[in-house]
């Protein structure tokens, strides 16, 4: 079998040759489905047009996806009239290019053809395509269900916090490259990153879900808003949700490549024995901000590897590994401030709660002196520019009256963030200067 090349095909069911391109088998299957479709939209609508349109679109659909090949070479080269040895060897450049080669390929490329190992990269590659696909289309499909409950797990987000594991993942990737520990960037490694991103969101759904169920009693003091107190959801729907966050969250990370998908076990891992019975670590302090650290770090890690293209572990710094555990144990105590009450009737030690009438302070020291050691992890001196004034800030919003969560989550975004730009204004300014 060999794919669609020819838009034309389109007319024409397919290419005129049967023999070649998409099989008597594949035909008679894509008829079947088209006229299953139709049957069902005339059932419910009772109309010509309406079933007409919906099964040209499904038509539409399938044919897209079999002339993928093309499509990717068309808009990337600008130009759809190419022959499928063309479309191939482009393929099999950009492939070898890009990032999909280090991280699923690389090892096994002495042990398999040419041909065979240009049809593993293109299975990954057309993986992620898919991926993206699914995950949009399920979007919609859950929507459509129940747009209800939909727009209640859209809301239990909490996107203050999601976007510091997104920013870790991306400052993660960019740290490789710019250390020029990776290959030089192409189109496809865009896929990738998206893919990363998407099962990097779905880890903190799954373990957002896993941790209301656990937490309902803690919530009912202290969030009141969950989605469970509020009955907008009952703990059956809930842990159905998580799991099915869980499932995207492999197939995205495994589709971006082996070295991150172990990552995102170590994520999952982390973000278990933290929440559930019987270790359920959260109930200890300093232990509970240690798990959270190593699943930050492991979130870097799996930005760092998926462009790097040595896969050692000591490729990392080991002084930069420590000072990312050592900062984000100190400064994530601060989610605590708002459970003390809640945490107090159910038995869990938090670090407000060990240290009485001076705990909020000592959270808020903690969270100016892991800003104020960035710098002193990362060798980069003028960060204090950024880290003192951030550091300032933090202890004041931490120890501030009535305490807002919010305004710190955003103050750490912004901290990271500003340190990320000034890290790469450096490294762009040594380029020019030569001195990098």
């Amino acid at each position: 079998m060999t794919y669609i090349y020819d838009v034309n095909s389109f007319f024409r069911f397919f290419n005129p040759q049967f023999m070649e391109g998409v099989t008597y088998g594949m035909r008679i299957e894509i008829i079947i489905i088209l006229c299953g479709i139709g049957y069902y939209v005339w059932s419910k609508r009772k109309t010509v047009l309406s079933t007409f349109l919906v099964v040209l679109f499904s038509y539409s659909f399938i044919f897209l996806i079999g002339n993928l090949p093309n499509l990717i070479h068309g808009l990337s080269q600008g130009s759809f009239n190419t022959s499928p040895e063309e479309v191939m060897s482009y393929l099999n450049i950009v492939i070898n290019k890009s990032n999909i080669f280090y991280n699923t390929l690389h090892e096994g490329a002495l042990s398999v053809t040419p041909l065979r190992f240009l049809q593993l990269g293109f299975s990954k590659l057309l993986s992620q395509i898919y991926f993206i696909f699914s995950v949009i289309l399920g979007l919609l499909i859950f929507w459509k269900i129940d747009p209800k409950k939909f727009f209640v797990v859209l809301k239990n987000s909490r996107p203050e916090r999601v976007n510091f594991y997104v920013v870790c993942l991306l400052c993660g990737a960019g740290f490789a490259y710019i250390n020029n520990l990776g290959s030089p960037f192409v189109w496809v490694d865009v896929l990738g990153i998206v893919c990363l991103v998407i099962s990097w969101i779905a880890l903190w759904m799954h373990a957002v879900h896993v941790n209301d169920v656990v937490d309902v009693d803690i919530d009912k003091i202290s969030n009141i808003n969950r989605p469970l107190i509020k009955k907008d959801m009952n703990p059956e729907n809930m842990g159905d949700v998580g799991n099915l966050w869980l499932v995207v969250a492999l197939l995205g990370s495994w589709s971006a490549g082996y070295y991150p998908f172990f990552m995102s076990l170590v994520y999952i891992a982390a973000s278990h024995i933290y929440s559930s019975p019987p270790l359920r670590l959260r109930r200890f302090p300093i232990l509970s901000s240690f798990i959270i650290s190593i699943a930050c770090l492991a979130t870097i890690l799996a930005g760092f590897f998926f462009v790097s293209t040595d896969k050692q572990i000591q490729t990392f710094p080991i002084l930069l590994s420590i000072g990312i555990i050592v900062m984000v144990t100190l400064a994530i105590n601060f989610k605590d401030i708002k459970d003390i009450e809640g945490d107090k009737v159910n038995g869990i030690v938090t670090l407000p709660i060990l240290f009485g009438e001076n705990g909020i302070k000592i959270v808020g020291l903690c969270l100016a002196l892991s800003m104020f050691l960035a710098p002193i992890f990362l060798s980069f001196y003028s960060l204090y520019i950024i880290a003192l004034p951030c550091a300032v800030v933090g202890y004041k919003l931490a120890t501030k009256k009535p305490y807002r969560e919010k305004p710190i989550f955003i103050l750490r975004f912004v901290f990271i963030t500003c340190i990320s730009i000034f890290y790469l204004l450096t490294y762009w300014l040594g380029h020019i200067y030569n001195l990098v």
